[in-house]
């Protein structure tokens, strides 16, 4: 029976099938890596014919084609073209470089910046399937999964985007907030939930991780001023100060009021009470002594900034626009002529 197992009489034998083994394997992989690649081919060129063109790209495609330019150079010239707002011509410099250079990686690179054009452009179905081409072949792509929620978030899509934040905290555990975010905007849009037991859940949701203040106070003050005031953390005062602006008088927790210096002048500015005689804070040091004149027609408006990347918006906002950084808001006060809405009606 010795006979069958030669191996153990001819160690060559052993050696030879283990080569055997190993061209077996070498070939295979080899196989396979050409299958992988061919049908990521397939799946750019379907990708690419999905769209048409969204500008008079011909003669750009052509001269990407053709030119001796580098295909970096041609990524720093369309990148150009997308800070000064001509997404048009970024997008078919992209679609023409993925059809010129078939090098994997700067293939991966050249689709996450065309789904960023799109997304800036406003092409928001057009951004979601460009990230989910690179998610296909490169799923642990944070760049893109982030971008997958503020697609799904534009969207008003918060379950989708949830999912997508599932995969994103297991390669980036410090984007918590964004979760939190997300759930955040999930039970305030639930319409199956009672205004009472949203708004217990929202305080839950802060006293738990104090994130979010912005987005929960305002919402518990335009809803529940009574119990805004209960729960109100007076550290957030300042962050707060446009809110607390449109509180009504008959909305106000007197007693929080009086105990906080910054919310006596606040108020006291606004007329709603007789708390302070001046302040540290220009604009309402100004309003104060305006009032104590007996001018009354100057008031509060706001502009917005983001703390992380100083951007300036008009309207207040939850995510900033520019560099979508989460709870970042922080008011601006400007003096401005009180306006009083005047009844032109013939009754």
């Amino acid at each position: 029976m010795d006979t069958f197992f030669i191996e153990f009489r001819d160690p060559l034998f052993g050696v030879v099938v283990f080569f055997i083994l190993l061209f077996i394997l070498s070939f295979l992989s080899y196989w396979w890596g050409r299958h992988k690649a061919a049908k990521e081919l397939r799946d750019l060129e379907s990708f690419l014919g999905k769209f048409e063109s969204i500008g008079e790209g011909e003669k750009l495609t052509e001269q990407v084609q053709q030119n001796s330019l580098s295909s970096e150079s041609w990524l720093l010239l369309a990148q150009s073209f997308e800070h000064q707002g001509n997404y048009e011509k970024s997008v078919e410099i992209y679609h023409a470089l993925l059809s010129k250079n078939r090098d994997p990686i700067f293939q991966k690179d050249a689709l996450l910046l065309l789904g960023k054009s799109f997304f800036k452009a406003g092409f928001l179905e057009r951004s979601r399937q460009t990230f989910l081409q690179v998610l296909q072949n490169h799923p642990r792509t944070p760049s893109a999964l982030h971008f997958l929620i503020l697609i799904y978030e534009h969207l008003q899509q918060y379950d989708k985007a949830l999912e997508v934040m599932e995969s994103l905290l297991e390669l980036s555990p410090d984007t918590v907030s964004e979760k939190l975010y997300l759930e955040c905007r999930i039970l305030i849009g639930d319409l199956r939930i009672g205004i009472d037991e949203k708004a217990q859940k929202l305080i839950e949701l802060y006293e738990s991780h104090h994130k979010l203040g912005y987005m929960v106070f305002e919402w518990l003050f335009t809803f529940r001023p009574l119990l805004a005031w209960k729960h109100y953390d007076q550290s957030l005062s300042v962050r707060l100060s446009d809110i607390l602006w449109r509180v009504g008088d008959e909305n106000l927790d007197l007693d929080i009021i009086a105990s906080n210096t910054y919310l006596r002048e606040l108020f006291t500015a606004k007329r709603s009470v007789n708390l302070a005689e001046g302040s540290s804070i220009f604009e309402l040091d100004t309003l104060i002594a305006l009032h104590r004149c007996g001018m009354q027609k100057a008031t509060l408006q706001f502009e917005y900034t983001c703390d992380e990347c100083n951007a300036i918006s008009f309207l207040p906002f939850h995510r900033c626009p520019h560099c979508h950084a989460i709870d970042s808001v922080h008011g601006i006060m400007n003096l401005t002529k009180e306006r009083f809405e005047e009844n032109n009606s013939l009754q």
